[in-house]
């Protein structure tokens, strides 16, 4: 039987297809990665969705245009897929991944095609139990093979209650979701007091004024359980910068090329 995985970063489809070539498995399986952060921004409907990014996210043309191109090969993919292809989703307990699920499921709820899931949170505590993960893109193609074994499959009303729930969250107002013991719709601002705490840290760990934002960014990465995406979190401190809680030199269309201090 032909199988499509689905997953929702980049680097689990590189994994995963890693793991397919690896076992020679090309033949009878492919990967599609939905390219997108479902925990940031509005879910509305997809124009407002890009103009958010846009303004808030993307740093040039060239990323406005990776997503475009991506969401259209997502979109064309999954409107010629076969009847006879199984769909396997790949995910995690965090905020992006299950609001990704949610996303898919309504996707493929009025086709033919048998949708199974994998949750690669619970997975781990079979094979891996003192392992943590954030998403699923921290897993090598290794042991997303060992993974495989925990697929199940989406019963009917499975799938139409986690559509439903994709209708549900998308109608929400908010530009930042956290997954806490389930998920959560916070304020756009809920991470800037951490940002600032970090940021106080690293000035009397390191004994110096300026900063790298990068350096700012994987702090909050390591503090927070949750995943939250590199270019929220740099967005966030931008807009701290710009209301004179920071001041930065250097050029802020680069992560690396720019530093910031607090005042």
């Amino acid at each position: 039987m032909a199988i499509l995985h689905i997953t929702f970063n980049l680097a689990t489809q590189g994994s995963m297809k890693l793991a397919i070539r690896q076992h020679h498995l090309q033949r009878d399986e492919s990967v599609l990665s939905v390219h997108d952060d479902f925990s940031i921004g509005p879910l509305r409907s997809i124009e407002e969705r890009k103009s958010w990014l846009t303004t808030h996210i993307f740093k040039d043309n060239d990323d406005q245009q990776l997503y475009d191109d991506m969401f259209g090969n997502w979109k064309k993919k999954i409107a010629n897929l076969p009847c006879d292809m199984d769909v396997w989703i790949w995910y995690s307990q965090n905020a992006h991944e299950q609001i990704a699920l949610r996303y898919v499921m309504s996707e493929f709820i009025q086709k033919c095609s048998m949708v199974y899931g994998i949750d690669a949170t619970e997975g781990l505590k079979r094979i891996q139990p003192n392992m943590d993960i954030r998403h699923t893109g921290e897993l090598s193609s290794e042991m997303l093979m060992k993974l495989r074994p925990d697929a199940k499959r989406f019963s009917v009303q499975e799938c139409q209650q986690l559509a439903k729930e994709w209708e549900d969250i998308k109608e929400q107002p908010s530009t930042l979701r956290l997954w806490e013991n389930g998920l959560q719709h916070v304020e756009e601002d809920a991470l800037d007091a951490l940002i600032i705490d970090s940021a106080k840290g690293l000035h009397v760990q390191h004994n110096e004024d300026w900063l790298m934002s990068t350096h700012i960014i994987a702090k909050i990465f390591e503090t927070v359980d949750d995943y939250v995406g590199d270019d929220f979190v740099e967005y966030r401190l931008l807009k701290l910068v710009k209301q004179g809680l920071f001041e930065m030199k250097g050029d802020s269309t680069e992560s690396h090329s720019y530093q910031v201090k607090l005042r």
